[in-house]
């Protein structure tokens, strides 16, 4: 989140457009000529050096000479994960950790200081804020097998490898309320909507912060929906038209909530007069509409944004002591090879989780992420955060 992120963005970028891979002769360097970081690449045939097809025949009797494959991830599920992968290539075993996202950062961090060698494979969310700086102070690889590079889009693969996205959305009561209350999210700063609009406090929340960072990245969509709701531009009072939303929100008696639940029980509350609020929850909360835990419905189609992805990465750690056994088991645990059974993808494939893999449709009643209009993780987006921070508690 530092503000000098924009040029760790550049200064990457140009690294990896200009690596070079041959000498001026045209031959390839020899092995003295390699750094330790380019000599991991190659001999683990990953980055420059990946093949253009992957032999994973090879690649399976790597990994088991290996013999194990290790992961850090901040998703209990990753335990069945490692089972199925277990099961289905014997000979590897997978030393799993289930650590909080913070936990991981600091972590990976502290053990590439020391140049401490652990870790394979890495499964969290928490990279992707400084993603393009753990890749240029070799922390982590992004590594995308081969064959599924057709079936993920480019956006979901760099810069790094996507697992599968969740997203903030906006809820309301189908009990009280026989169709979507609203179209627009400006709506909610009308005084038919004063104190009725409920979200996680972006304080203790960093999905609904990156929520509200969003909107101040996307001013000019925010600033144009207002004219189409309204009839008139928007008179700002603040920098652009997604602070102004915020201020106007908090303005409105916008309500805090510790967590998503919280945020439900408001939303529940289906017999309130004049109609109870909507809030501000993850998709994945949806499972508590199967479970018949709380009833409600998704804003689908809210204006001008319907809501913010969120993904969890999955790169590989530089110099990882087993990298063709991460290899199985980033595969694995994105699906496997075309085809086959996807039974590695099983744990997270449930209703509010997002494929990155088009093959791999979302159960229902979700659609594939690409066809809803939400706005995405951009590295401009946490460059803006301390900025927002400032803003949000300025406004209070």
């Amino acid at each position: 989140m530092s503000r000098t992120y924009g040029i760790w963005i550049l200064s990457a970028l140009f690294i990896f457009a200009t690596l070079p891979m041959w000498s001026a002769g045209g031959q390839e360097r020899s092995v003295a000529d390699l750094g330790a970081y380019e000599q991991w690449q190659r001999d683990a045939q990953i980055g420059p050096y990946q093949p253009e097809v992957e032999d994973w025949n090879a690649i399976y009797e790597a990994a088991k000479k290996e013999g194990k494959v290790v992961i850090y991830a901040s998703t209990s599920r990753i335990f069945d994960g490692a089972a199925s992968f277990e099961e289905l290539f014997p000979g590897i075993q997978v030393e799993a950790y289930n650590l909080s996202g913070v936990e991981i950062l600091e972590k990976i961090n502290r053990e590439a200081e020391a140049n401490i060698r652990n870790v394979d494979v890495i499964l969290t969310a928490a990279v992707n804020s400084t993603a393009l700086d753990l890749i240029e102070r070799q922390v982590v690889v992004n590594y995308v097998p081969t064959d599924l590079m057709p079936l993920i889009p480019l956006q979901f693969r760099e810069p790094l490898l996507s697992h599968r996205f969740g997203s903030v959305v906006m809820a309301y009561s189908d009990a009280a309320y026989d169709e979507p209350p609203i179209t627009s999210i400006w709506e909610l700063t009308t005084h038919e909507w004063r104190n009725k609009i409920v979200i996680r406090d972006p304080m203790r929340s960093s999905e609904s912060l990156n929520w509200l960072a969003a909107f101040v990245l996307h001013a000019d969509e925010l600033a144009a929906d207002y004219q189409k709701v309204f009839g008139t531009p928007i008179r700002l009072t603040t920098a652009n038209a997604g602070y102004e939303l915020i201020k106007r929100l908090l303005n409105n008696g916008m309500q805090l909530r510790s967590g998503s639940r919280d945020v439900l029980d408001s939303v529940a509350q289906h017999g309130q007069p004049g109609g109870p609020p909507v809030g501000q929850i993850t998709s994945s909360n949806y499972r508590d509409v199967l479970s018949g835990r709380y009833q409600f419905d998704i804003l689908w189609d809210l204006e001008p944004f319907a809501g913010y992805a969120y993904e969890n990465s999955i790169p590989m750690a530089a110099f990882a002591p087993h990298p063709n056994a991460a290899k199985l088991l980033i595969k694995h645990l994105l699906g496997g090879s075309p085809g086959e059974n996807m039974i590695g993808f099983d744990p997270w494939h449930v209703p509010g989780n997002f494929p990155v893999r088009t093959d791999i449709d979302p159960p229902e009643p979700f659609s594939p992420i690409i066809e809803y209009n939400y706005l995405y993780e951009d590295p401009r987006l946490f460059d803006l955060i301390p900025d927002v921070m400032d803003f949000w508690l300025a406004n209070m």
